[in-house]
């Protein structure tokens, strides 16, 4: 049971307490076990040797010293106070703040919420770090929040052949329905990967699924599609190795949709596989849900003068699910890294207005999310008429990680000791010359991207402003996104240096040009995404 948490939040001086609680998901009758990831091959053969201990729980200082750092160029040392190292230490600060909050009794349901005790702590958190860096005008703009969603318990168990497991790992997909105080107790119904042909002459209405969904193969859809076949509740399982706790989006279902870990949805669908024929497993769900009203959250502001009255924003939000260390934790790391570097600038130096606005995120999906996105766009006019570039910061820095194949006789992640390429976004088509001088920067500083651009945004805040604003974007989307294994090992500092000195280039760079070069006319809505 999620206790009520207080709500705590600085804006012009105002403290603000709120009560808060958690809940959870689940529906009508049939449950799927959709499992993603490499599946391991099971078989006779030698057993596979133990797992090799996570890195996610390394010691940070032998993790740090593993990691390749690319050296800072020749003629590029006005960037070398963009310190790695020093700008990792306010992704453990603000991991630190999301264990705070499940240390005070949110064990499964836990990060940096909006609206929750440690949405408060975090903004508080923001503050400060502003004000040290030296940014002027710092302030909380506090929002209203609609009743958010917060699960307060759940239980998912399978029993066949006199034998139950718990699914400690299960997490209920956000928004998800709740389940009657008494659960369901469904039938389990495997069909493979869930595509159209493995549900042919298969009964699934009021029945659990499980289903099987592999990294690498084509997607199926197969949550919904058992929805529509009158699934009663749906457990996705994670396949990373391991058993990660999964945070998903709203799957868009009717019924309660879960993630489960990989151990125990391979747990779940061997005891299916074991029954004798004619005879069923049997799945046990339970969800106490609730929606809380009357909470509150905000985004912070901060500004670096320069010498006109053309600006430049920089974005990071600041929620995240469980440690959020790479999403977004590394993001705020990187924007107060950018802040501190151009505050030692003087202001006759800084061409424009530098203006730090840490959003209150998104993860809130479906319930009145991104509500500080919203109030920008709608105030566009009025705060970039004179914009000559906006950068959000989204998951700059993550550990490259690949799936150990079978032929390793292994099931298990394995980390490099360097960070993963990322997808970039530097204004469209339409902006040239922004995507040549941000590929330009990337290269130089050793922050590696994909190839080529996305021509409009990744799944990422810049979708809110792209339409509008010259804007640089850059992301990655990990083994560990949305888990609680995204810790902050999980985010190497020589990333975080790499791509915080190229986008301090691209301002730069940026600034010898007029704002002529990068605003157009804005976009119709309807070629957005």
């Amino acid at each position: 049971m999620v206790e009520p948490c207080g709500r705590r939040m600085s804006a012009n001086g105002e403290k603000m307490r709120k009560g808060l609680v958690g809940v959870a998901m689940l529906g009508g009758g049939l449950l799927i076990i959709a499992l993603r990831g490499v599946v391991a091959q099971q078989g006779q053969g030698p057993a596979a040797p133990p797992r090799n201990p996570t890195p996610a729980n390394m010691p940070l200082t032998t993790l740090q010293d593993m990691f390749v750092r690319f050296p800072l160029p020749p003629g590029q040392e006005a960037y070398a106070n963009i310190d790695g190292k020093h700008m990792h230490q306010y992704v453990v600060e603000q991991a630190a703040i999301s264990r705070k909050y499940r240390d005070a009794g949110h064990p499964k349901f836990w990060g940096r919420i909006i609206g929750t005790s440690a949405d408060a702590d975090d903004v508080e958190w923001m503050i400060a770090k502003f004000k040290a860096a030296g940014l002027s005008d710092v302030r909380g703009q506090p929002y209203d929040l609609v009743p958010q969603w917060f699960p307060q318990s759940w239980d998912i168990s399978v029993t066949g052949n006199g034998n139950t497991i718990s699914l400690e790992s299960a997490q209920p997909d956000y928004g998800a329905a709740g389940t009657s105080a008494d659960g369901l107790d469904l039938d389990a119904v495997y069909v493979g990967l869930g595509s159209e042909a493995d549900f042919a002459g298969r009964d699934v209405k009021g029945k659990a699924v499980i289903l099987f969904s592999m990294l690498g193969a084509p997607n199926e859809n197969a949550v919904r599609r058992a929805d529509a076949k009158g699934a009663a509740a749906i457990l996705e399982v994670n396949m990373l190795p391991g058993n990660a706790r999964y945070q998903a989006y709203p799957s868009g279902t009717k019924a309660p949709a879960f993630t489960v870990g990989h151990d125990d949805g391979v747990a779940a669908r061997d005891i299916v596989a074991a029954m004798p024929a004619g005879q069923s497993a049997r799945v046990k769900v339970k969800l106490d849900v609730r929606r809380v009203p009357n909470l509150k959250t905000a985004q912070i502001w901060g500004t670096l003068p320069g010498a006109t009255d053309e600006t430049i924003y920089i974005f990071a939000h600041r929620d995240g699910w469980f440690d959020a260390s790479g999403d977004n934790a590394s993001g705020v790391a990187s924007m107060l890294g950018l802040a501190e570097h151009y505050a030692k600038i003087p202001q006759a130096q800084r061409k424009r207005n530098m203006i730090f606005v840490a959003l209150d995120g998104h993860h809130n999906s479906g319930e009145g999310s991104a509500v500080g996105n919203k109030w920008l766009v709608d105030n566009r006019q009025k705060l970039f008429a004179k914009t000559a570039l906006a950068i959000n910061v989204e998951h700059p820095s993550t550990v490259q990680t690949q799936s150990r194949p079978r032929y390793y006789n292994a099931n298990e992640i394995a980390w490099g000791n360097t960070y993963m390429p990322q997808e970039w976004y530097a204004g469209g088509p339409s902006r040239p010359e922004l995507q040549t001088i941000a590929f330009s920067a990337f290269k130089q500083f050793g922050a590696t991207m994909d190839l080529y651009p996305n021509p409009t945004p990744p799944a990422s805040d810049m979708s809110s402003f792209f339409r509008f604003l010259p804007g640089i974007d850059t992301s990655e989307y990990h083994h560990y996104f949305h888990t609680d294994l995204e810790t902050p090992q999980t985010v190497p500092w020589t990333g975080l240096e790499a791509s915080t000195r190229a986008y301090a280039k691209i301002i730069d760079e940026v600034n010898k040009l007029p704002l002529s070069s990068f605003q157009r006319p804005e976009k119709p809505t309807q070629t957005g995404r």
